[in-house]
C-alpha cells in the first residue's frame, strides 16, 4: 500500500469529523464504513501477524492498519496545512478493550481549517 492511495478518504474523513480529533483507529473504522474494498486493502497490507495483538492494540508498537493511518497523515500534513496533530494523556485509556501502547501519549488528529 502507498500513502497516496488512502489521502483522499482520510481527508474526508477529518473534514467529516467538523474540526474534532479522530485517533488513528477512529479513522481506519470509518475507511472500512466509507471503502470496505480499500479497508480489506489495508488489513491484508498490514495484517496482524501471529502474536501481536488486534489492530489499534499496542499502537506505537506493532504496525497495523491504524500505524499506517498514523504514518500516512504524518507525510500529508507536509502538504495540508489543515492537517493537525496533537497529543492525548493516554494513560488509563481503554477503547473497546484496546489499550494504547505508548503509556504516554497517543496521537490524534484533526482537519482545522487555516485563516
Amino acid at each position: 500500500m502507498q500513502f497516496k492511495q488512502i489521502e483522499a478518504i482520510t481527508i474526508k474523513i477529518l473534514q467529516d469529523a467538523d474540526e474534532r480529533f479522530l485517533f488513528p483507529y477512529q479513522i481506519f473504522n470509518r475507511i472500512i464504513e466509507l471503502d470496505p474494498s480499500l479497508s480489506r486493502k489495508i488489513k491484508t497490507a498490514y495484517a496482524t501477524k501471529p502474536g501481536n495483538p488486534p489492530m489499534g492494540e499496542g499502537a506505537g508498537i506493532y504496525y497495523s492498519a491504524a500505524s499506517f493511518v498514523s504514518k500516512a497523515l504524518n507525510k500529508f500534513k507536509d502538504t495540508h496545512p489543515e492537517i493537525k496533530k496533537e497529543w492525548v494523556d493516554s494513560y488509563d485509556i481503554k477503547i473497546e478493550g484496546i489499550v494504547a501502547g505508548n503509556k504516554d501519549s497517543c496521537s490524534i488528529w484533526a482537519w482545522k481549517e487555516t485563516t
